[in-house]
């Protein structure tokens, strides 16, 4: 998950560009990859919203609309520019 929101198009390009798009990739990942034995939303959350704390972006959203969008993601629904977005309007 953590090399995920790093990556670059081109050395020093980054290919997520936006903060919320590069926070976002950490939840996508632990929903869909489902790396860990349980907690996957717990921990993937976790490290977005910690991501977009430092970031100097934090985001505030309720129990409810964090786990609407988490049942999107998991059925395949949303993608990774939806959350963003999401990230975006909870900021």
């Amino acid at each position: 998950m953590a090399d995920r929101h790093k990556f670059e198009r081109e050395r020093g390009v980054l290919y997520y560009e936006e903060v919320a798009s590069r926070a976002a990739t950490f939840l996508h990942t632990a929903l869909l990859l489902r790396p860990f034995a349980d907690y996957n939303l717990v921990i993937g959350w976790a490290c977005t919203y910690q991501y977009m704390q430092l970031s100097g972006e934090p985001v505030h959203a309720k129990d409810e609309e964090l786990y609407e969008l988490a049942r999107a993601v998991r059925a395949q629904q949303v993608d990774l520019r939806d959350i963003a977005r999401q990230l975006e309007a909870w900021a």
